[in-house]
Protein backbone atom coordinates (compact mmCIF):
# COMPACT_ATOMS: atom_id res chain seq x y z
CA UNK A 1 0.00 0.00 0.00
CA UNK A 2 0.98 3.89 -0.96
CA UNK A 3 0.08 6.71 0.02
CA UNK A 4 0.54 10.27 -2.06
CA UNK A 5 0.52 12.93 -0.38
CA UNK A 6 -3.02 14.05 -1.96
CA UNK A 7 -4.97 11.05 -0.02
CA UNK A 8 -2.92 12.34 2.84
CA UNK A 9 -3.84 15.85 3.06
CA UNK A 10 -7.67 15.60 2.07
CA UNK A 11 -7.65 12.62 5.20
CA UNK A 12 -6.54 15.55 7.46
CA UNK A 13 -8.69 17.90 6.35
CA UNK A 14 -11.97 15.37 6.00
CA UNK A 15 -11.00 13.35 9.45
CA UNK A 16 -11.04 10.54 7.05
CA UNK A 17 -8.85 7.49 7.90
CA UNK A 18 -8.59 4.14 6.37
CA UNK A 19 -8.77 0.97 8.14
CA UNK A 20 -7.69 -1.94 6.10
CA UNK A 21 -10.35 -4.17 5.36
CA UNK A 22 -13.16 -1.95 6.15
CA UNK A 23 -15.88 -0.61 3.29
CA UNK A 24 -17.39 2.63 3.15
CA UNK A 25 -21.24 3.49 4.03
CA UNK A 26 -22.46 5.71 1.20
CA UNK A 27 -26.22 7.17 1.80
CA UNK A 28 -28.67 6.83 -0.74
CA UNK A 29 -27.55 9.97 -2.68
CA UNK A 30 -24.38 9.40 -5.34
CA UNK A 31 -21.13 10.66 -3.64
CA UNK A 32 -19.67 11.22 -7.25
CA UNK A 33 -22.92 13.15 -8.32
CA UNK A 34 -21.12 16.73 -8.24
CA UNK A 35 -24.60 17.88 -9.58
CA UNK A 36 -25.49 18.70 -6.26
CA UNK A 37 -23.00 20.98 -5.11
CA UNK A 38 -24.64 23.39 -7.26
CA UNK A 39 -28.33 22.21 -5.88
CA UNK A 40 -27.09 22.73 -2.62
CA UNK A 41 -25.99 26.03 -3.52
CA UNK A 42 -29.26 27.12 -4.99
CA UNK A 43 -30.90 25.91 -2.18
CA UNK A 44 -28.52 28.15 0.36
CA UNK A 45 -29.39 31.20 -2.08
CA UNK A 46 -32.66 30.41 -1.84
CA UNK A 47 -32.96 30.10 1.78
CA UNK A 48 -30.91 33.68 2.10
CA UNK A 49 -33.17 35.10 -0.26
CA UNK A 50 -36.12 33.48 1.45
CA UNK A 51 -34.67 33.82 5.03
CA UNK A 52 -38.19 35.15 7.40
CA UNK A 53 -40.50 33.54 5.26
CA UNK A 54 -38.23 29.82 5.34
CA UNK A 55 -37.04 30.22 9.19
CA UNK A 56 -41.15 31.01 10.06
CA UNK A 57 -42.74 27.96 10.60
CA UNK A 58 -45.98 28.41 9.44
CA UNK A 59 -48.67 27.19 11.05
CA UNK A 60 -47.61 28.85 14.16
CA UNK A 61 -45.73 32.31 13.14
CA UNK A 62 -43.08 31.03 15.50
CA UNK A 63 -39.04 31.75 14.45
CA UNK A 64 -37.86 28.06 13.43
CA UNK A 65 -34.47 28.08 13.10
CA UNK A 66 -34.04 24.15 12.39
CA UNK A 67 -35.09 25.11 9.00
CA UNK A 68 -31.46 26.58 8.61
CA UNK A 69 -30.37 22.91 9.03
CA UNK A 70 -32.58 21.80 7.05
CA UNK A 71 -31.02 23.74 3.82
CA UNK A 72 -27.89 22.79 4.55
CA UNK A 73 -28.48 19.28 4.89
CA UNK A 74 -28.01 18.80 8.36
CA UNK A 75 -31.61 17.56 9.02
CA UNK A 76 -32.83 15.10 6.29
CA UNK A 77 -31.48 12.37 3.58
CA UNK A 78 -32.98 14.00 0.52
CA UNK A 79 -31.17 17.35 0.73
CA UNK A 80 -28.52 17.73 -2.18
CA UNK A 81 -25.98 18.99 0.40
CA UNK A 82 -26.72 15.85 2.93
CA UNK A 83 -23.11 14.10 3.71
CA UNK A 84 -21.58 16.39 1.31
CA UNK A 85 -18.45 15.75 2.42
CA UNK A 86 -18.02 12.00 0.66
CA UNK A 87 -18.74 14.41 -2.70
CA UNK A 88 -16.06 16.62 -1.73
CA UNK A 89 -13.81 13.47 -1.19
CA UNK A 90 -14.41 12.16 -4.28
CA UNK A 91 -14.38 15.42 -5.75
CA UNK A 92 -10.62 16.13 -5.04
CA UNK A 93 -9.56 13.88 -7.80
CA UNK A 94 -10.88 17.04 -10.59
CA UNK A 95 -9.07 19.84 -8.92
CA UNK A 96 -6.15 21.10 -10.68
CA UNK A 97 -3.36 20.18 -8.59
CA UNK A 98 -2.11 23.75 -8.76
CA UNK A 99 -4.92 24.74 -6.78
CA UNK A 100 -5.21 21.60 -4.48
CA UNK A 101 -4.00 23.72 -1.67
CA UNK A 102 -6.64 26.29 -2.21
CA UNK A 103 -9.28 22.94 -2.34
CA UNK A 104 -8.25 22.26 1.54
CA UNK A 105 -8.76 25.31 2.46
CA UNK A 106 -11.74 26.08 0.70
CA UNK A 107 -13.08 22.32 2.78
CA UNK A 108 -12.11 23.36 5.61
CA UNK A 109 -13.72 26.96 5.48
CA UNK A 110 -17.05 24.87 4.37
CA UNK A 111 -16.93 22.11 7.14
CA UNK A 112 -16.14 25.07 9.75
CA UNK A 113 -19.03 27.13 8.41
CA UNK A 114 -21.97 24.46 7.96
CA UNK A 115 -20.44 23.43 11.86
CA UNK A 116 -20.87 26.90 12.60
CA UNK A 117 -24.25 27.21 11.29
CA UNK A 118 -25.39 23.78 12.96
CA UNK A 119 -24.50 24.92 16.27
CA UNK A 120 -25.96 28.14 15.87
CA UNK A 121 -29.24 27.33 14.85
CA UNK A 122 -29.63 24.75 17.06
CA UNK A 123 -28.70 26.48 20.03
CA UNK A 124 -31.28 29.53 18.63
CA UNK A 125 -34.04 26.47 18.86
CA UNK A 126 -33.52 26.88 22.28
CA UNK A 127 -33.11 30.21 23.02
CA UNK A 128 -36.30 30.37 24.52
CA UNK A 129 -36.10 28.27 27.13
CA UNK A 130 -32.66 28.67 28.39
CA UNK A 131 -32.44 31.15 31.95
CA UNK A 132 -32.35 34.60 30.63
CA UNK A 133 -33.89 33.39 26.84
CA UNK A 134 -36.99 34.71 25.35
CA UNK A 135 -37.57 34.96 21.56
CA UNK A 136 -35.05 38.11 21.31
CA UNK A 137 -32.14 35.08 21.97
CA UNK A 138 -33.80 33.27 19.24
CA UNK A 139 -33.46 36.15 16.90
CA UNK A 140 -30.07 36.75 18.03
CA UNK A 141 -28.70 33.43 17.17
CA UNK A 142 -30.87 32.95 14.37
CA UNK A 143 -29.29 36.26 12.95
CA UNK A 144 -25.92 35.13 13.78
CA UNK A 145 -26.47 31.57 12.25
CA UNK A 146 -27.64 34.02 8.73
CA UNK A 147 -24.36 35.55 8.85
CA UNK A 148 -22.98 32.32 8.89
CA UNK A 149 -25.18 30.48 6.06
CA UNK A 150 -23.26 33.40 3.91
CA UNK A 151 -20.11 32.16 4.65
CA UNK A 152 -20.92 28.85 3.87
CA UNK A 153 -22.89 29.60 0.94
CA UNK A 154 -19.22 31.86 -0.43
CA UNK A 155 -16.96 28.54 0.62
CA UNK A 156 -19.17 26.23 -1.53
CA UNK A 157 -19.27 28.82 -4.27
CA UNK A 158 -15.58 28.54 -4.02
CA UNK A 159 -15.44 24.84 -4.17
CA UNK A 160 -17.59 25.06 -7.22
CA UNK A 161 -15.10 27.67 -9.37
CA UNK A 162 -12.48 25.46 -7.60
CA UNK A 163 -14.20 22.48 -9.29
CA UNK A 164 -14.96 24.33 -12.78
CA UNK A 165 -18.37 23.12 -13.06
Amino acid sequence: LTFSRRAALTGAAFGVTALPGTMPVFAAQDPKDLSRLSKGLADINYLLDNWTKETTNPGTGAMDPDRVRLFLGLRTTTSPLFQVEKVLVAAQNKVDPDNFEKWIEAVEDWNSHLNKVNELAYTSSFGEYNPGGGKDQIAKYLDLAKAEVVLARDALSNLITLLEL
